[in-house]
């Protein structure tokens, strides 16, 4: 009988583990501070292109300190070794993100012989967040006009203006009258989305992880987010978690729902 009772009881404390495991109740991991961090990127080499309609040009950066694996961004592509090739001449912006998820970011010119085309570009922010509307606008200097632009390696057209973009970085590209081609790397920066905590993001938190054994306090009062501070505290932690989908544990949020919690996040965790 005795033996009964230990084993009822060892099932019991299992299946209490897998429930409370199923909610997330390890201490929630805070990320690293990127403003402190040492982190950074350096230009190691860079290859001008032979002529301004050559695509022969090369840059290779290299990271400073930082945790491994890196992952380096020139416009739409994207490598872990830092090397670009097959570059026409530009302006190109190179970014790297460590496993901290900390980015630093790099401006590198090639030259071509032959062409005094170039360009400057502007751009306004991106304040939505589920959908899109940041713009860049293409100013070219020198070359041979009529002149044609393209976005990210598209088809090139006559118009120097591209709209509904998202934060993040995009290549835009000149080509003349002679074929010389001139590239600027620039950024679109993210803006306040104005996403609201009261009617956004606190009825999501409420259906889907303040619920009955998980963060409605069942497992400790600084773990109840039903309280907008605790919230606020472990809000880039309910970033990254909800946008890797490792909670909640169910995987039940829509990419909408995600992309609002980021969004919310990334404004500043406001109680709004």
């Amino acid at each position: 009988m005795k033996e009964t009772y230990t084993t009822s009881i060892v099932v019991l404390f299992t299946v209490a583990v897998i429930i409370l495991a199923g909610c997330s109740t390890e201490e929630e991991v805070q990320p690293v501070d990127c403003a402190l961090s040492s982190f950074d990127i350096t230009l190691q080499s860079s290859i001008d292109a032979t002529s301004c309609s050559a695509s022969d040009g090369s840059i290779a950066v290299v990271t400073i300190d930082g945790k491994g694996p890196f992952t380096f961004t020139l416009g739409s592509t994207t490598n872990q070794t830092g090397s670009f090739q097959g570059l026409p001449a530009g302006t190109y912006l190179i970014s790297v993100t460590d496993a901290n998820t900390c980015e630093r970011t790099l401006e590198v010119t090639l030259k071509a012989a032959g062409s005094t085309l170039s360009l400057t570009t502007s751009s306004t922010k991106n304040t939505g967040c589920t959908t899109a509307n940041g713009t860049i606008t293409a100013m070219v200097q020198g070359g041979v006009s009529p002149y044609e632009y393209s976005l990210d390696n598209g088809d090139f057209n006559s118009s120097s203006s591209f709209t509904g973009l998202k934060a993040g970085n995009y290549a835009i590209s000149v080509k003349d009258k002679d074929g010389c081609v001139f590239v600027k790397n620039t950024t679109v920066e993210k803006g306040d989305t104005g996403v609201s905590f009261a009617s956004q993001i606190q009825p999501i938190i409420a259906t889907k992880c303040a619920i009955s054994g998980c963060h409605n306090g069942d497992n400790g009062a600084s773990r109840n987010w039903t309280v907008f501070s605790n919230v606020q505290a472990n809000a880039a932690s309910i970033k990254t978690r909800t946008g890797d989908r490792s909670m909640p544990q169910t995987g039940s949020l829509t990419q909408a729902q995600i992309d609002l919690i980021a969004c919310w996040v990334d404004d500043g965790a406001k109680n709004n």
